[in-house]
């Protein structure tokens, strides 16, 4: 399993699950930072990979990519340490366990939920 990690992440975050173990890029350091969502969306069509994202756009039922995606709901005026943890132990988490749903919501207190469209 790979994890991609969109350009509004922090690099912490990136070194941190590569620290884990965990096979992970990042949009800037692929060199992909400011490409439209649409092109973003055609990369990542790996079944094998988790997209970490706060774009909602990335759950709409006709532009869904094949990758498992998360959308982070982690308030921004979190400390950077903590917003790391929480995004760590999510990825874990969808790692360890059979992947028969693939999205994903990450709330601020860290439960990961499976997205229900309604």
């Amino acid at each position: 399993m790979k994890v991609l990690l969109d350009e509004n992440f922090p690099l912490g975050l990136l070194r941190t699950l590569r620290a884990d173990g965990v096979h992970t890029d990042h949009v800037i350091t692929l060199g992909w930072r400011g490409i439209p969502d649409s092109e973003l969306r055609a990369r990542v069509h790996d079944e094998d990979v988790i997209f970490l994202t706060q774009d909602t756009e990335f759950l709409s039922a006709d532009t869904r990519p094949f990758a498992a995606v998360i959308v982070s709901r982690i308030r921004q005026a979190r400390p950077i340490g903590e917003r790391i943890a929480i995004c760590q132990r999510a990825i874990r988490a969808l790692i360890g366990r059979p992947q028969s749903e693939r999205l994903f919501e990450l709330t601020d207190d860290g439960v990961l939920l499976p997205w229900k469209d309604v």
